[in-house]
């Protein structure tokens, strides 16, 4: 396995247009299409690629299917007082995670990235595409909200700082909620397919005790793989028995409800016979 290599994943919001007023010296902020152009590998939108290919679909519709959905989604979804959404309203959240080329772990990280968005983001998990023509191979993931259109809601960050009332509290509680994002992908994918969580940079680490780490990432990945086995074993496991507990308690009450059907019967057919039901047993002691 080559080791050393430092998990990345971002995530960030898009509009369908361009929000009109920008940070002096920043540069315009990105839209939908801009986002859903350079991923599709569009001529004029992926000159940074040298040789650029295709992207492989991993998950959900096309590109362009997706695109024509978020149009849809803006169109037709209100917001909490009935209007229209804002043209520069969040209607895509767009991440990408990527994996250091040559690791012999590629596609375990895939399988398991695209495990984790599934979990992460549930249904709202639209589409996910494969790009493989840059320095490092990586996973371009798209998510929408069909329901209400802004999507700010399903970004850990915008949602935690929705709750706080300060600009101070919205700052840590957004930062506070990304590092719990970055903990969360390196814990289910990152870890086991042998990344580092974070760099000697930010550890302020030296080249020998960095040089230490990446000789551990091996271990480390071999360790988390087999937790996850184990885990998931043990999930697999408890879903049998809720299945199985589940299906006996179906099969309980269709027994219970033939055996009642099959007693007014009896009682039917007694009272157009004439019969008297028994009478109790004078030396049970209960029906005495």
């Amino acid at each position: 396995m080559i080791t050393g290599g430092i998990q990345f994943v971002h995530i960030s919001v898009y509009s369908l247009h361009s929000p009109k007023k920008t940070s002096r010296g920043a540069d315009r902020k990105w839209a939908v299409r801009d986002v859903i152009a350079e991923a599709s590998r569009e001529p004029q939108a992926c000159l940074h690629v040298p040789r650029p290919k295709p992207p492989i679909l991993l998950y959900g519709p096309s590109l362009a299917e997706l695109e024509a959905e978020v149009g849809a989604i803006h169109a037709r979804s209100r917001d909490a007082v009935g209007r229209r959404l804002r043209k520069d309203a969040s209607v895509l959240l767009a991440g990408v995670a990527s994996y250091p080329r040559g690791g012999i772990e590629y596609s375990y990280w895939k399988q398991s990235a695209l495990e984790w968005l599934q979990t992460e983001f549930g249904e709202h998990l639209r589409s996910v595409v494969e790009h493989t023509d840059e320095a490092h191979p990586h996973l371009h993931f798209y998510v929408v909200n069909p329901d209400g259109g802004n999507v700010k809601d399903l970004h850990p960050g915008f949602r935690a700082a929705k709750g706080a009332q300060t600009p101070k509290e919205q700052r840590l509680a957004y930062n506070t909620a990304m590092r719990a994002f970055q903990d969360r992908f390196w814990e289910h994918v990152a870890g086991p397919s042998g990344l580092a969580r974070l760099g000697p940079g930010r550890q302020r680490m030296s080249r020998a005790q960095w040089t230490r780490v990446k000789f551990g990432l091996a271990a480390q990945a071999a360790l988390l793989q087999r937790a996850r086995e184990i885990t998931r074993g043990t999930g697999e496991r408890d879903r049998q028995l809720r299945s199985f507990a589940h299906k006996t308690m179906l099969e309980a009450q269709l027994l219970i409800k033939e055996l009642e059907a099959r007693e007014a019967r009896v009682l039917a057919l007694e009272a157009r016979l004439g019969l008297e039901p028994p009478a109790p047993n004078s030396n049970d002691p209960d029906k005495a």
